[in-house]
């Protein structure tokens, strides 16, 4: 059944919701899916979210809805998971930025495409509380020379038909583009997000660190970093010092989904394993990705090391390795 009520996250109006019945009394919803054109697409628990959000969390929850989205994955909200989300730190306006200009690269069909800049996802990808916001942060963009404002758009030169004006990315902002990735470019670091639990550890040291230091980098994962602030402010700081994120989906733990959503928000390189009993329990959307489906801990780390050759390319420890 399908109704239309505000979204439960940024309040936009109307949004589409959609009740699962299955299992359940048709009288007596539990769960639906919200399809709001500002966050994205995600399942809600209707027992769990009771109270009007603050709207700081509104824009964490928005844009983390958004990453989730770009991993194909349909996420579950709950109070916990709420939770958790509200405790993460927003980025700085020079970081919201540069996630607008990321998006609208990774996301042009031509060179020469003019952007709607009112369009609500890059609201949510901004981490921006409202219309004013984004225009400010686009508005930074055009004074730093990588967008342009294009006053008026003929679409029909002869019928002198128009739209809108919009933006469109400069050989400045392609070149902004290119100095974000070559900051991870410069890194010799790779986070690594997985379950932290006894039974994973040889999977951890024979398997993830192994393949990764055979590849020739530095492996991280966040238990292992001295740090005083939140964990989740450490996990965001070393994600970001990266070259590229290892993720482990091996019992489906909804960190690992975030850390990985949010690296692909800043445009690094997301390898994919999981244990072979468990892949079954991946996301039917992730699984679209070419996921490295590992028995033994010894095979995990051949198989890594070969798929960092082929998608980032060996790492300059490798060198020395040797020597």
């Amino acid at each position: 059944m399908t109704e239309y009520y505000p979204c439960v996250i940024c309040g936009e109006e109307q949004v589409r919701t959609v009740y699962d019945p299955q299992d359940r009394d048709y009288e007596r919803f539990d769960r639906a899916c919200q399809h709001c054109p500002r966050c994205g697409e995600f399942w809600l628990n209707l027992k769990r979210i009771n109270d009007a959000l603050p709207q700081e969390t509104q824009v964490k929850l928005s844009a983390w809805v958004r990453e989730q989205n770009m991993l194909n994955k349909i996420p579950e909200i709950d109070g916990d998971q709420i939770k958790r989300i509200a405790t993460m730190p927003i980025p700085s306006p020079l970081e919201r930025a540069d996630r607008i200009l990321i998006h609208v690269v990774r996301h042009q069909k031509s060179l020469n495409e003019i952007i709607n800049h009112c369009k609500p996802e890059l609201q949510a990808i901004s981490y921006s509380q409202n219309q004013d916001e984004l225009d400010y942060l686009v508005k930074s963009l055009v004074d730093q020379g990588f967008l342009e404002y294009i006053d008026k758009i003929y679409v029909d030169q002869d019928l002198l038909e128009s739209i809108d004006g919009g933006y469109r990315v400069t050989l400045q902002g392609h070149k902004r583009y290119g100095e974000l990735h070559a900051l991870g470019a410069a890194s010799t670091q790779a986070f690594v997000a997985m379950w932290f639990d006894p039974s994973m550890q040889d999977a951890y040291e024979k398997g993830l660190e192994a393949g990764i230091l055979k590849a020739g980098y530095d492996p991280v994962r966040i238990d292992g970093v001295e740090h005083v602030g939140k964990i989740d402010d450490r996990i965001i700081a070393e994600i970001r010092r990266s070259k590229f994120l290892v993720a482990d989906f091996t019992e489906q733990r909804g960190g690992v989904y975030f850390e990985a959503g949010f690296a692909l928000g800043l445009d690094l390189p997301v390898i994919w394993t999981c244990r072979k009993d468990d892949i079954e329990n991946l996301h039917f959307d992730v699984r679209q990705y070419n996921c490295i489906d590992w028995t033994e801990p010894s095979e995990l780390a051949e198989r890594l090391t070969n798929r960092i050759g082929e998608v980032i390319r060996m790492g300059p420890r490798q060198v020395s390795d040797q020597e």
